[in-house]
């Protein structure tokens, strides 16, 4: 969350966000990235409606303000 709110209206791909969350090469897979999407907006649709985070098919996540 903290790669996509840095740089709103950017398109991260999975492995870009992989790279980030786990610096350290650990052997995760891509759709790891998906599980953690889905719970962010799951603990944020708890308080409100806003999704800040945008799918963007085939290609990953942006931020939108």
């Amino acid at each position: 969350m903290a790669a996509l709110a840095a740089r709103p209206g950017r398109v991260f791909s999975r492995d870009q966000l992989l790279s980030l969350a786990f610096p350290d090469d650990a052997e995760v897979l891509d759709r790891t990235i998906d599980s953690h999407v889905r719970n962010i907006r799951r603990k944020i649709h708890l308080t409100t409606d806003w999704d800040p985070i945008r799918s963007v098919y085939g290609v990953g996540y942006a931020y939108e303000d």
